[in-house]
């Protein structure tokens, strides 16, 4: 079986790049709606705005490190999954093991 401290050091740099990424798109996308809206909704007031932009971007964040752990935690990449068996492959499958004991 995986041993799992391996796994642990799989996971974690994934959750980790996944929650970054997350956070950084969310601030990015989440101030540039809040400026959109603080100029519709404001009549362009640079405070409102300003204020709108920063509100945006702290919704945005916490949005986006929600979304980007939860992305963390799929499944990994096909071929990259954790084995018990150093070369899966190569072993035989359990139905072709019984039709070769048969």
């Amino acid at each position: 079986m995986s041993d799992p401290h391996q796994l642990h050091e799989d996971f974690e740099p994934r959750l980790k790049a996944r929650l970054t990424a997350g956070s950084i798109v969310g601030i990015l996308i989440g101030a540039a709606i809040g400026v959109v809206v603080g100029l519709v909704a404001f009549d362009a007031r640079l405070g409102a705005v300003i204020a709108s932009g920063l509100a945006g971007a702290i919704a945005g964040v916490l949005y986006g490190a929600l979304v980007g752990s939860f992305a963390g935690l799929e499944s990994t990449d096909p071929g990259a999954e954790p084995t018990e068996t150093a070369h899966p492959l190569e072993d035989p499958s359990v139905e072709e093991q019984r039709e070769r004991e048969r």
